[in-house]
């Protein structure tokens, strides 16, 4: 072992399971596998092995053997977070979701490890917790450094926190595909992926799909994605006859549908960052999308590469897929421009922003 790496450790609430969170967070942890010692630390881990790959010099370690209670179980976790810092070392401790430093700020104390906040929502957002906003409030701004995935979100954390904490902005990186595909001109497939979730707004896709099919009844509509809502949007798919929408569920070929499709559609209430949204960009999709908090409009270069409608304007949205759908150069013109401004989001740029992040933190 490289004595003169430092360490550097993960903080999860469970590192295997399969959300985009998870797909980003191990991505980047290999990504400093050659320059740190990595670890990560779930509270539990459901599964036996993570659902992407981990890069095998990366020490994973569950600090329960099942999900804890944060309320009835918050001392508990503190001491058996401090005791893994302590015990193995470490240096600087990143927070995969700002929720969890509610655990890590009392944990840290007095021990001279580095806290990074890393916000994978965005400020405004509480995901359904009552305790999330109080807990940036309260903890987050206690952090050494915030991490946040755009450049809107890093003035929201810097107006809440007066300019006390540090805010850094570092995108998620773009994947792009070994081999890109040309534009597929004479497909009639719009993609939309997601979970089936309130937050992404696929009851407004419904609405809008009903305009687009009385006037393309030819077209089709395939939303990749699986959860709770599965059967609300289903039935609400029925009810207005919407035959051409298509629920294939999770899927493990995201990419083959993208090649696939003549446009992306993202119709979310709010995201962080629209991983589905960089995905179909890397794949060279013309894309719709509503401007919601936060990421499409620092993504889609409105009139060049996509459109960017008012939320939750379901007629606009409509009116511009139609638009998209009616004139094949303008679909061409915009695929040919799917990365324009893409460079910021290179895993080599995204990489080097880290890295000064963490030596900017480690240094003496």
């Amino acid at each position: 072992m490289d004595s003169q790496k430092r360490k550097l450790c993960f903080f999860s609430g469970d590192i295997t399971r399969s959300g985009g969170t998870e797909r980003v967070s191990t991505q980047i942890m290999n990504g400093l596998c050659d320059a740190y010692h990595i670890s990560v630390v779930s509270l539990s881990e459901a599964a036996g092995e993570p659902f992407y790959p981990l890069d095998k010099r990366i020490a994973r370690t569950a600090l329960f053997e099942s999900n804890p209670s944060g309320l009835r179980q918050y001392f508990d976790i503190i001491r058996r977070l401090r005791e893994f810092v302590r015990r193995n070392a470490m240096e600087i401790l990143i927070d995969i979701d700002t929720i969890l430093d509610a655990f890590s700020v009392p944990a840290l104390k007095g021990t001279g490890v580095k806290l990074i906040a890393w916000e994978h929502f965005n400020f405004y957002e509480s995901m359904g917790t009552r305790t999330r906003m109080p807990i940036r409030r309260h903890f987050t701004r206690r952090a050494d450094a915030v991490v946040t995935l755009t450049r809107e979100d890093q003035e929201n954390y810097t107006r809440a926190f007066g300019g006390k904490t540090p805010i850094r902005q570092i995108y998620n990186p773009i994947l792009l595909p070994e081999e890109r595909k040309p534009y597929e001109v004479d497909s009639k497939t719009i993609v939309s992926v997601g979970r089936l979730a309130p937050q992404k707004g696929f009851d407004y896709l419904m609405e809008a799909a009903r305009t687009v099919f009385e006037k393309y009844p030819d077209w089709e509509w395939i939303i990749l994605g699986e959860g709770a809502e599965r059967e609300r949007l289903e039935s609400l798919r029925d009810e207005k006859g919407l035959h051409q929408v298509h629920f294939p569920g999770r899927v493990g070929n995201v990419g083959d549908y993208l090649d696939n499709a003549a446009l992306f559609v993202l119709t979310s209430r709010y995201e962080g960052f629209p991983l589905a949204l960089v995905e179909a960009k890397a794949h060279g999709l013309p894309v719709v999308s509503f401007r919601c908090r936060t990421g499409p409009f620092e993504l889609v270069k409105d009139g060049v590469n996509g459109f960017l409608v008012d939320c939750f304007n379901t007629k606009q949205m409509a009116d511009r897929i139609c638009e998209l759908i009616g004139d094949a150069e303008k679909r061409i013109s915009f695929a040919e421009n799917a990365l324009l401004d893409t460079e910021k989001m290179s895993q080599e740029k995204v990489m080097e922003e880290w890295k000064t992040l963490l030596s900017g933190l480690s240094a003496p």
